[in-house]
């Protein structure tokens, strides 16, 4: 006699293998989408890292920029003190052992400027963008403690710039600027040449505005000074990333 299938037995079985059969497919899916994150991670992290190694070699190149214009930024304050120096010791002297081509040459040199202009696109660029956050934390800093003393070394730069506007106005009162000019292109001078400095109070007030100037200087060559230091020290970082 043929035995009957339970039919509750039967519908068990089905059930298990239907479950079995979802199961399946879910895990299939989850696997799919946990492979699918794990490959897009890596995407973007290979994507980063590519985009930093660009910036990082663009923000290089920006230091080595600065580098070599804060050296001669460093090179022109040295020398230009050195000048200043020399004038005020000059104009110290008793007025009947001036040389008037010397004060004239020494002038000239007061107005003449050398600024220090930063090459910093990348990093602005970087700052605004977020880009920033493709380099580890301690680099960061170091990049942004540059732009901090950047500030700094342009503020400084402008206050020398103020200070010898300043003198300008008595400056123009005492000696001829066409001479000046002729002098600073290298020209023959074609005009005359004269110095009309009234008495000890004028003189006085030309040697403490010229000294201000100095003085400006002088911390601005300290900034220079910090500023290429922080390069060496990023390019070095940069390079061995």
């Amino acid at each position: 006699m043929e035995e009957k299938e339970d039919p509750k037995a039967t519908a068990i079985t089905q059930h298990s293998r239907n479950w079995k059969s979802y199961f399946k497919e879910f895990f299939m899916l989850f696997l799919a989408i946990v492979l699918g994150f794990f490959v897009e991670n890596q995407r973007e992290s290979y994507v980063e890292n590519k985009s930093a190694d660009v910036l990082a070699q663009s923000m290089l190149e920006d230091l080595k920029q600065d580098r070599v214009a804060l050296q001669e930024a460093i090179r022109f304050a040295q020398e230009k003190d050195d000048q200043i120096q020399n004038f005020l010791q000059m104009l110290h002297t008793p007025r009947v052992s001036w040389d008037t081509l010397a004060i004239y040459k020494s002038m000239t040199k007061v107005f003449t400027t050398f600024p220090f202009s930063p090459t910093d696109g990348t990093y602005l660029q970087m700052k605004s963008s977020g880009t920033l956050r493709f380099f580890n934390q301690m680099l960061v800093n170091k990049m942004n403690a540059y732009d901090n003393q950047l500030k700094k070394t342009v503020f400084r730069d402008e206050i020398v710039e103020k200070a010898e506007w300043e003198l300008v106005p008595l400056a123009a009162t005492l000696i001829n600027f066409e001479v000046t000019g002729e002098l600073r292109f290298n020209k023959p001078i074609t005009t005359e040449m004269y110095l009309k400095i009234p008495d000890k109070n004028t003189l006085d007030i030309l040697i403490n505005k010229v000294a201000v100037v100095r003085t400006m200087m002088g911390r601005s060559l300290q900034e220079y000074k910090s500023q290429l230091a922080l390069a060496e020290n990023l390019i070095g970082e940069l390079q061995t990333r």
